[in-house]
Order: C-alpha cells, then structure tokens, then sequence
C-alpha cells in the first residue's frame, strides 16, 4: 500500500514534471527525447529522488521520515530515459544531492529557453492571476517597512550571497516595471492586493530565515531559503480549481517575476548596508 500511494501523483505533479523537462531526459548530455508525437510512444520514466520504499537497491536514499505524499510531491521526483533511470540506481554515485542537483539545472537550462518564447506576452493575464492568488489573504498583521531607495540588485545578490538564483535574478528584474503597472492598475481599483503580495512573501521569508542563528548562516543558505520560498508560492497559486488547465511554464515565470520583484523590494534576504 505505502509503494502504490508512494506513486499516487497527482495529475498537477505530472503536468508540471513534463512542462519543466523541456521533453527531455534531466541527465546531462543525455539526448532522449521523452514523446514521439507520430506514435505516441513515451521514453520517460518518473524516478523518485528520496525512494518510493525501503525494499529495492535504491535503499540507501529511503527517507523513513518522509510521507508518502511527500514521497510522490514534485519535489521529490525527477524524469529520466529507461537507461538512466538504471544508471541512477546506484546510490553511492547518485545520491540524494547529486539527483537534486541534476534536475534543478536541467530545469534551469529549460527555463532559460522557455524566457525566450514570450510565454509572459501570450498569456497575459496569468501575472495578474498570480498576484491576485497570493494577495487574497494576508498571511501576518506586522508592518511592512520598504527601504527608502532599493538596492542595486548586484550589490544584493552579492551581499547575500545568492549563486544559484543569480541568473534567475538577472533575467527577470526586467519585468519589474511590468509588475508595477500591474500593481498601479490594482492600487487605482482601491485594493490592498500589492500591499498583500509583498507582505506575504515577506512572512515566508521571515519563516525561512527563523531556521538560521546569524547572518552568514543565511548567507550560506541563500538559495535554499529562496527556493523554499518560490516553492511555498507556488502552492499557495496552483492550489486552485482549474489551475491544471493553465500552461504551467508560464505560472513558473509569472512566480519568479513577483519573486524578483520582492527581492528587489528587500522583502526577501537582506538589505546591504548604505
């Protein structure tokens, strides 16, 4: 029973899985691609990153700790071909870091094709769509207190350390006036929505970094903190009806453009020192 729940993936998880594989095998070089649209043959197969269950060769990347809802969660699982799927197996070279790794940057590198397709132009109202998801509620009652100038967004990335987020960060600040002409047409409409946005992110931030005792703590943990918030966001926005009809790459993009933003703002680590 825990194997077959521990497969149970939900019908989002696997739109999303297949919509950041760019179609393709996450293993590097590897030039597999997933569907044969003139057969309908599908090359893929779904790898859990931490295993499915104690009983297989893969045991030492068990995790008993892990529900098996987490064990079939998107973060926990990666697509390969057949033959690296085997590869893989061998948990004393592929590890539960290495595998993680491996489909953060095949993700990266599919992103960064994605940007260039203007998914943001073609489906215009799905930036909208997120702000509105993440400024329904307010998530904390503290104030909000916004640095009277920004930092240069260069200075902040290496204040705090961010490395694997840098590119992220440095392809979609460009989007930061879009986003504030959308907050604008909000703020006209006498609504709160922008104020929530910025809060909200800013109240999970606060909990990531609740985590560390000092500031070199969080700078070494940068990324992780940033990736866990991104991660919380994107729940709070496809934990909706009707989201699973959405094209999933450009909710990704419209995530880290109000994620960006917030970094920019200093709603998300820390301010550098004037």
């Amino acid at each position: 029973m825990a194997k077959n729940q521990a497969r149970n993936y939900s019908q989002l998880t696997l739109k999303k899985l297949y919509a950041l594989s760019g179609n393709n095998c996450a293993f590097p070089g590897c030039p597999v691609v997933f569907l044969n649209w003139e057969n309908d043959t599908n090359y893929s197969n779904i790898c859990h990153i931490e295993d499915a269950n104690p009983d297989t060769h893969k045991a030492d990347r068990y995790n008993p700790n892990m529900s098996d809802k987490q064990r079939a969660h998107y973060k926990n699982l990666i697509l390969l071909c057949p033959n690296h799927h085997i590869e893989t197996n061998d948990p004393k070279v592929y590890n539960v870091k290495s595998l993680k790794d491996m489909k953060r940057e095949h993700e990266s590198k599919i992103l960064q094709l994605l940007s260039g397709q203007n998914l943001i132009a073609k489906n215009p109202s799905l930036l909208n769509m997120v702000v509105n998801k993440l400024g329904n509620n307010l998530f904390t009652t503290e104030e909000l207190i916004d640095p009277e100038n920004a930092p240069d967004p260069e200075n902040k990335i290496e204040y705090n350390n961010v490395v694997r987020y840098k590119p992220v960060m440095e392809e979609y600040k460009v989007y930061h006036g879009k986003l504030n002409k959308i907050y604008e047409e909000i703020e006209k409409q006498g609504s709160t929505k922008k104020e929530f946005v910025l809060r909200n992110i800013n109240s999970i931030y606060l909990k990531e970094k609740g985590k560390f005792n000092s500031f070199e703590e969080i700078k070494q943990n940068a990324d992780n903190i940033i990736e866990n918030v991104e991660n919380e966001l994107w729940e709070l926005v496809v934990n909706n009806e009707g989201v699973e009809k959405l094209p999933i790459e450009a909710i990704k993009i419209s995530i880290l453009i109000v994620l960006v933003d917030a970094f920019m703002r200093c709603d998300i680590l820390e301010e550098p020192p004037k």
